[in-house]
């Protein structure tokens, strides 16, 4: 190789465009930890009333509408065994974190396909969290990965449970689908990122943790024809899984794509 050759290939490495992708690279194996990891925009949440699918269009609609006003700024979805955080990549900020048993609901968006969603309980109030993809089989890639991930912890506690009859700690007894109910009626018009409450909440022990799981999973158990599977809309998990292209994001990204 000639010097002048090996002067070039030296300053390529050494830019500042390629030392950004390195320091990218490095800050999202750090947030990985060997989970499966999707790189996002985190558009926002809203509270909504009920599961139907028309609820959830609004939202998307609006955020969407919202979001041609804004700067995006890139995000980790991180799908871990028990629950799915959202982090900016930039700073390293967690900005939300939902636990897999407090998930109803996820699917990738039929009107805008590049769009991941899922609907979860917070406090017995529905919320609707929206995500951007860079293309619409990555949104279909975190569906089928959330779903598998979902009916993997339900297997586990239900291996746990059918070994020994877990109590029902008297704290939780009375509380899931009632305080659920009750608060439909109240619930209102969500928040952006821009607002302080997803990161100023109080967090959840995970000894509460472990409770309300066994809370939430033994009634799945008792009230669903198949309390494994999460519900993901009109994508039939069988149809996803037979998608080359979803089948190959799904188990999340390499480090620097």
């Amino acid at each position: 190789m000639s010097l002048n050759n090996f002067q070039f290939i030296h300053s390529i490495k050494n830019s500042p465009a390629v030392f950004r992708r390195r320091f990218k690279k490095d800050k999202t194996k750090n947030m990985s930890h060997g989970d499966p990891l999707f790189k996002v925009h985190y558009m926002g949440m809203e509270k909504i009333y009920s599961l139907q699918v028309e609820q959830t269009r609004e939202v998307v609609n609006r955020l969407v509408g919202k979001e041609s006003c804004k700067v995006s700024k890139d995000h980790a979805l991180v799908v871990r065994p028990r629950y799915l955080e959202v982090k900016e990549i930039s700073s390293g900020r967690q900005i939300t974190k939902t636990y897999l048993h407090d998930i109803a609901y996820c699917t990738a968006d039929r009107g805008h396909t590049n769009i991941f969603l899922y609907i979860c309980k917070s406090k017995g109030q529905l919320q609707c969290r929206v995500f951007l993809c860079n293309k619409a089989e990555k949104a279909k890639a975190i569906t089928v990965c959330l779903a598998k991930s979902f009916e993997m912890a339900f297997s586990q506690w239900h291996e746990t449970y059918s070994r020994q009859t877990l109590p029902l700690p008297s704290s939780a007894t009375g509380r899931g689908s009632e305080e659920l109910d009750k608060s439909h009626g109240h619930a209102g018009r969500g928040t952006s990122l821009d607002e302080p409450c997803e990161l100023s909440r109080q967090l959840e022990s995970d000894e509460e943790a472990e409770v309300r799981m066994h809370q939430e999973f033994l009634q799945r158990a008792t009230s669903f024809r198949a309390p494994h599977r999460l519900d993901t809309g009109d994508h039939d998990m069988e149809g996803l899984s037979r998608d080359f292209s979803v089948q190959e994001l799904a188990g999340g990204e390499e480090e620097g794509d």
